[in-house]
């Protein structure tokens, strides 16, 4: 191993910037060696809490300020100067620590795209044994799609909520085929899904991966501590500066390769930080140019939705609610003596993947259904009755970027997603909405007696719709693409996550993707760290499995 420059208080082989869903699998993988040294570093602290293990409490989860970085857009021009909370996790496991557990990779011709833009390895059929590496799936257990043995266990909710039937029914009657399995190569049409829930619990990379590999003594996790910068001596990424909660600095140096893999945000907010980035914008913050590199922070993109959402008196949904108090108080019990019941669901149990244009060759639009009633202001526990169906764009054209406000690196980045700004993507959303409300109100849902709240009955108009779309568009908190894997002048790393221009350095995480697939993230970032584990490594990748793509 390299010898510790003097320079730094202490040296690693590997230093990984971010313990998000990326961060865990590549400190696990990267320290099985017992010979390399590894350390992780965190901003936030442990994922240890209710809020976090507990599938039901997802919105709780999701909305705390203990666990979430506070982030929210700038005000977008194009959806009225509004600005959209955008829930991040600061906490070990990142985002996978708070997100909705949702188990779905995509289309497998998405992955192809990526390799088609020239990085090779990146395909369907080559990915694929890395979605496998990790699960542990025995409702799938003789489907080549699926693999048992692996850390993360994915599972069906044994018992959905009776709305979701008419759901179902409702997308059978209007044509869509059923999809008993969302995770095959080209998935389409509608039906319950699976979660990373495994024995009424969260799965995240942050238990599974990280936890029992911090028994190592040659991995050293540091959590509350802040990325300030990345340091170089010439090209090469040496070290890092960081900062503990007490405000006292520090330098770590890298004798192998350091791994940024802090997220579609800080990801590229630590490159800018450390001088690797737009030169006219680093110098026009006042942050030395290491290394002019214009694609760091640009081709930002996440998937747009808004929503329908029904109330009702009936008390079937998920709720806490007077009528329903003697039925939760019953749930509640049944969870803590039993692991099970509707507090091990995440809510989110059937949905729909389909395709909305006769020209598609993959499913277009997600419709996801919603057994509870959408707060009218947020509140992280469904509050009385009804249910919602959410409509996501699952191709948005517009792009936005990540900018620095100025030279503090503890400062919060500046995020512009641009939502809306092509009309294609409001244009999409209307489309979707309309579909949406054709399900809403079928007559499976009959027997419910529910009410449209919003759009509510007076908003028909495709003008009227425009303007809904506008005041309710918020992200389902999937970004990507902010340190685009590529070879054109406008990406960031290559093939092999090598940061163009620069030795020593990797992005691992959404933000290489070279466009977000059109589905949940966590499983996709979860491959990409094992591949990316693989390849520091200098380990053969496995066998492609064309014949399942």
């Amino acid at each position: 191993m390299t010898e510790p420059s003097t320079d730094f208080q202490q040296t690693f082989d590997y230093i990984i910037i971010g313990a998000g869903t990326a961060g865990c699998v590549l400190a696990s993988r990267l320290s099985e060696n017992p010979a390399h040294s590894v350390c992780l570093i965190e901003a936030g602290g442990s994922e240890k809490h209710p809020f976090i293990t507990i599938p039901a409490a997802v919105g709780c989860a999701i909305m705390s300020k203990k666990y979430g970085w506070g982030l929210w857009t700038e005000p977008q021009a194009s959806l009225n100067g509004r600005k959209v909370p955008l829930p991040r996790g600061k906490v070990i496991g990142g985002c996978g620590s708070i997100n909705g557990m949702a188990y779905y990779r995509g289309d497998g011709r998405d992955y192809d795209d990526w390799a088609a833009q020239g990085n090779p390895g990146w395909d369907y059929a080559h990915l694929l044994p890395y979605f496998l590496r990790s699960e542990h799936n025995p409702e799938f257990k003789d489907s080549s799609y699926h693999n048992t043995g692996g850390p993360m266990g994915v599972s069906f909710i044994p018992k959905p909520n009776k709305l979701c039937e008419s759901f179902n029914a409702a997308m059978q009657d209007l044509g869509f085929p059923y999809c008993n399995d969302f995770n095959t190569a080209h998935p389409h049409g509608y039906g319950y899904r699976q979660g990373t829930i495994w024995n009424g619990k969260r799965v995240s990379t942050a238990g599974t991966y990280l936890r029992p590999a911090m028994k190592r003594a040659n991995l050293t996790v540091l959590t509350n501590t802040s990325t300030r910068r990345i340091l170089f001596e010439g090209s090469r990424a040496a070290g890092v500066e960081i900062q503990d909660q007490g405000g006292n600095v520090s330098t770590l140096g890298s004798g192998n390769e350091i791994i940024v893999s802090a997220g579609a945000y800080h990801s590229p907010h630590v490159l800018l930080n450390s001088g690797v980035g737009d030169s006219e914008h680093l110098n026009g913050v006042g942050v030395p140019v290491i290394h002019h590199l214009p694609g760091v922070g640009r081709n930002l993109h996440d998937h747009p939705s808004t929503y329908t959402a029904l109330d009702m008196k009936d008390s079937t949904s998920y709720a806490i609610s007077w009528k329903a108090m003697p039925r939760d108080i019953v749930q509640f019990m049944q969870y803590f003596l039993t692991g099970g019941g509707p507090m091990a669901s995440n809510l989110f149990e059937t949905n729909a993947y389909i395709k909305t244009l006769p020209d598609s060759d993959r499913a277009d639009m997600q419709l996801v259904f919603q057994p509870a009633r959408r707060n009218i202001k947020p509140f992280p526990i469904p509050v009385n009755h009804g249910y919602a169906v959410a409509t996501v764009c699952l191709y948005p054209k517009s792009r936005g970027a990540v900018t620095l406000a100025g030279n503090d690196p503890l400062a919060a980045p500046l995020i512009d997603l641009a939502l809306g700004k092509e009309q294609q993507d409001i244009d999409d959303l209307v489309r979707g909405l309309k579909l949406a409300r054709q399900v809403v109100h079928h007559s499976s849902f009959g027997k419910y007696q529910a009410h449209e709240r919003v759009p509510g009955a007076d908003i028909q108009t495709d003008a009227e719709l425009d303007a809904y779309v506008r005041e309710t568009l918020i992200t389902v908190h999937h970004p990507g693409s902010s340190c685009r894997m590529g070879n054109s002048a406008s990406d960031v790393v290559n093939h092999e996550l090598k940061v163009h221009g620069l030795d020593g350095l990797r992005v691992a995480d959404a933000s290489v993707y070279p466009r977000v697939p059109a589905a949940n993230t966590n499983a996709s970032v979860v491959a990409i760290a094992e591949k990316a584990a693989d390849m520091i490594l200098g380990i053969e990748a496995p066998e492609p499995l064309p014949e399942l793509a």
